[in-house]
């Protein structure tokens, strides 16, 4: 069995020294993969990970180092196109926006103006000019002199949405993060993502839940069956016995006993 596991976050460059980042730490998915490791079926574990990110030491780990969503979406693509994989744990927290355009106002407004003929225009304009602002640059360091600095974000590509596309028999655990929301919300909101991208299961967890030793999450599966979990060990124990159980009722062994 090959098992893709993401771990950690994405970094999404502002300069040549600065990035945009979140607050993912890949722990959880380290101990995913240490639970795989152990499982006498695995015998690759492709591990995706953040800059920062524990990585797993197994023999059976090929780790390869993600900097941003851009550089996540390949590796997916390069390895779902040359290798068959089993199960899919994608747990990295990956970035909903990337940067656009670097700039300042005074950029901003003298190409609004410059464009503008009366207030209606100048709206326009304005919208015109903040999508297409001369960029400070991404590939040098921008000078600290600046008084301000505007960020135009836009959205990133929904990796999650790759794997049933490129890999559609593959057993994929999303996971989903919100913060403070009723149990119900959290719940309905994993059972959309699931549906939404073929998922066979989602960890759906609320940051009020994750502190200290304690992380709460819940494992949700297509009939709405929800398996509660109170830190990152019964986590990872858990999805790991989940994906090995349902793949061997999936693939049974035959002329078994």
């Amino acid at each position: 069995m090959n098992v893709l596991i993401s771990a950690g976050g994405t970094r999404e460059r502002l300069d040549a020294v600065r990035s945009i980042t979140n607050t993912a730490t890949g722990r959880l998915g380290c101990r995913i993969a240490a639970c795989f490791d152990a499982a006498p079926e695995t015998d690759r574990i492709f591990y995706f990970c953040g800059k920062n990110a524990p990585r797993p030491e197994s023999a059976k780990a090929e780790i390869t180092v993600i900097e941003d969503t851009a550089g996540l979406e390949w590796a997916v693509r390069e390895l779902l196109q040359t290798h068959r994989v089993d199960a899919i744990i994608h747990s990295m927290a990956v970035s909903d926006y990337r940067v656009r355009t670097v700039t300042t106002p005074a950029r901003i407004a003298e190409a609004a103006t410059a464009n503008a003929r009366d207030t209606a225009s100048f709206q326009e304009s304005l919208i015109k000019a903040i999508d297409n602002a001369p960029s400070l640059g991404q590939d040098a360091k921008i000078s600290s002199n600046e008084n301000r600095l505007l960020i135009v974000l836009e959205p990133t590509p929904k990796i999650i949405a790759l794997f049933s596309a490129l890999a559609p028999k593959a057993l994929l655990v999303g996971f989903k993060l919100l913060d403070n929301v009723p149990h119900e919300t959290l719940i309905d909101t994993a059972c959309r993502l699931l549906k939404q991208n073929h998922c066979a299961y989602v960890l759906a967890n609320d940051v009020r839940g994750i502190h200290d030793d304690t992380h709460i999450a819940y494992l949700v599966d297509r009939d709405r069956r929800v398996r509660r979990f109170g830190d990152k060990d019964e986590i990872a124990r858990g999805i790991t016995e989940t994906v090995l159980k349902k793949l061997r009722e999936s693939n049974p062994v035959e002329g078994g006993a």
